[in-house]
């Protein structure tokens, strides 16, 4: 239980920063990072600045702010870009924004800041409607120019990850231990689920309309969004903070005591035992053509194939909290608390560094 412990403790320091309202030089030493990622350019929000970053070398294409952090703002979301080519930015700082900047040159568009709460979820874009959920419960409604639509209350306990979508629902997880289906067209909530412990990933949506979501109640459960009812659900060794995601019929998924999951994501049947790494698993599992990759809060990237061996494994000098994405043949994974100050990696298919990026001061 020691490792859970450790990042129990981390949790706590982050749930304080969040909540307290601290600025942002106090984010940027206590947050997760977001990143996000296409083929041509990884952003990556890391406390007091959002960057975008080549894929193919590392150079820095802008930040921002362009030169002073706001001590109001902290950028913890992984930033998402619109339809129509906005990059949006959700801050956990005191000012409550949501921002919309340009993807290409990083300049501002417009600012959002009439939340009761911090932003920690990334808002889900789609159909022209920005959907933000915010800790203050409510569920946000915004067009792409950033005009307020509406506000809907879901939950009265923070609202910490993205919506799922399936064009007529969103599918929404609260830390008050419930998965709601929000209807768009009606606005308001239909149905809820008690899940017996507080939510703070996303719920995943398959093909066939079953909603997966871990807790922290060590469980992981398969929902019919249609019918509501509970089509499997399977014990794990410690708590979910993240999403599980499916591909192929399989569901992998990590977990606060290190340990690695494959599922079939019809019956919960187990693809392998479960593979304990070294370190508490936060964030969602990448999977690439070649590997499904995870990183621990103590450091080590692994690859795995489909049927759960370890293709390769890479200690690095840095905590691994965040989600790792893809762009281009490189995958990339933000890191926390190094000795260089080293804020991202990228990685080749075999495991091998091909850069890193570190702030300026």
């Amino acid at each position: 239980m020691k490792t859970k412990k450790i990042f129990v403790l981390t949790a706590a320091v982050l749930i304080f920063t969040l909540l307290s309202g601290c600025s942002a030089a106090a984010m940027n030493s206590n947050s997760w990072p977001g990143l996000s990622a296409t083929d041509e350019t990884v952003y990556l929000a890391n406390g007091g600045f959002v960057y975008a970053i080549q894929v193919k070398n590392g150079s820095v294409i802008w930040q921002y702010p362009a030169e002073k952090a706001d001590s109001k703002e902290a950028y913890y979301a992984d930033p998402i870009l619109t339809e129509d080519n906005q990059l949006i930015l959700a801050s956990a700082g005191s000012n409550h924004s949501l921002i919309s900047v340009s993807p290409e040159n990083g300049r501002l568009n417009w600012t959002f800041g009439d939340a009761e709460d911090t932003w920690v979820a990334s808002p889900l874009a789609v159909d022209g409607v920005i959907y933000a959920p915010n800790s203050d419960g409510k569920l946000y409604a915004l067009d792409l120019n950033g005009s307020f639509l509406w506000a809907k209350h879901i939950s009265d306990s923070a609202l910490w990850a993205q919506p799922e979508n399936d064009g007529e629902y969103l599918y929404i997880t609260s830390l008050d231990h419930h998965l709601y289906g929000f209807s768009k067209e009606a606005k308001e909530t239909i149905w809820d689920i008690d899940l017996n412990g507080a939510i703070p990933g996303k719920a995943t949506l398959d093909e066939n309309g079953a909603l997966y979501i871990g807790s922290l109640d060590s469980t992981m459960t398969a929902i019919d969004a249609e019918t509501q009812a509970i089509l499997w659900a399977t014990p794990l060794e410690g708590w979910v903070w993240d999403t599980a995601i499916i591909q192929d019929g399989a569901l992998y998924v990590g977990d606060l005591e290190g340990y690695f999951y494959g599922f079939d994501a019809e019956d919960g049947a187990q693809l392998w035992a479960p593979i304990l790494s070294d370190g508490p698993v936060t964030g969602t599992p990448l999977v690439t053509d070649e590997h499904i990759l995870i990183g621990t809060e103590t450091g080590t990237i692994y690859a795995f194939d489909k049927e759960g061996g370890i293709d390769w494994q890479q200690r690095i000098n840095g905590k691994l909290y965040t989600n790792p994405v893809e762009g281009g043949e490189l995958t990339f994974f933000a890191l926390m608390e190094n000795e260089s100050n080293i804020a991202l990696i990228a990685l080749d298919v075999d495991g091998k560094q091909v850069w890193s990026f570190t702030p300026e001061k």
